[in-house]
């Protein structure tokens, strides 16, 4: 007894919040590096007050029993050969576009994308289109993402990512 009052007894450790809030800061931290960090490939913002609908469709592919997925038949050469579309603002204030590769002949070489996705503003759509290819044993993801308009088929955009 000091000063003639009854010492508090200490509350256990799991009863203290500071503990909580440790073991969740400590819980975060492992599952953020086990979890390997999320990499945004890509990140598109659009400043547009058009309003925007958006339609996607995954088309499943039959999985082998390898543990590689194939390679689409993307080489350097097909993703150098292709030429994105030049934008010509029409008078009348809408987008046209010319001189680019056809869609239809990437996708004639290469075949059918793994993912496909449409968003449309006022009158016009822009498609956007996604292979990926895994290779579980060296550890490597290949993605190749082209966009194309819609009424003329003519490649706006491409990307390629690598890791």
């Amino acid at each position: 007894m000091k000063n003639g009052k009854t010492p508090k007894a200490k509350k256990p450790i799991y009863k203290r919040i500071w503990f909580w809030v440790v073991v969740v800061i400590v819980v975060a931290v492992i599952g953020s590096a086990l979890g390997g960090g999320g990499k945004d490939k890509d990140k598109d913002s659009s400043d547009s007050k058009s309003t925007a609908t958006s339609k996607s469709t995954s088309q499943a592919k039959a999985s082998s029993s390898s543990s590689e997925k194939p390679k689409s038949g993307w080489t350097q050469e097909i993703y150098d050969s292709i030429t994105s579309a030049q934008t010509n603002i029409n008078d009348d204030g809408t987008m046209s576009y010319s001189g680019g590769t056809p869609y239809a002949e990437i996708e004639a070489k290469v075949g059918k994308p793994d993912t496909t996705s449409e968003s449309s503003i006022g009158n016009q759509t822009i498609v956007t289109v996604n292979w990926t290819s895994i290779s579980w044993l060296k550890g490597e993801t290949q993605s190749i993402t082209i966009q194309y308009d819609k009424a003329t088929g003519q490649i706006t955009s491409k990307s390629k990512f690598n890791s």
